[in-house]
């Protein structure tokens, strides 16, 4: 079976995805020691949105969109 093209609603879910770890990961390296809670929620907010990403690039692919 070929692999699909991902539809434009999918193509703009992955780039905005892709943009919040990549604004995560930049914040957390630019992150000074301000505040343990404030480090904490940064990391698990890094942590959920990578999840997320993953989450959604594995069902494109497991549905055979082509990334």
């Amino acid at each position: 079976m070929e692999a699909q093209r991902l539809t434009p609603f999918q193509e703009n879910e992955l780039q905005w995805l892709k943009k919040q770890v990549d604004r995560l990961q930049d914040d957390e390296h630019k992150r000074s020691v301000d505040s343990n809670l404030q480090t904490l929620n940064l990391k698990r907010d890094l942590w959920m949105a990578r999840e997320e990403l993953s989450k959604f690039v594995k069902n494109l692919r497991k549905s055979g969109k082509k990334i």
